[in-house]
């Protein structure tokens, strides 16, 4: 992770799952429909990716 961060413009710490975080968030405010949300990150439960990745984005 440290070699790959080197690459780029990121000075604040980062990690795997962080970007995990981004992404899910930017599909939600893509328009990305939940369940293909769901099934590409490997959730069973709706509340999940809605409770904790939906707060992130002002839409």
């Amino acid at each position: 992770m440290n070699r790959i961060l080197k690459r780029t413009s990121i000075t604040k710490k980062a990690t795997p799952h962080i970007f995990r975080h981004t992404h899910i968030s930017m599909l939600i405010e893509a328009g990305v429909d939940l369940p293909t949300i769901m099934a590409r990150v490997g959730h069973d439960d709706a509340k999940t990716t809605l409770k904790i990745y939906t707060h992130v984005t002002k839409k």
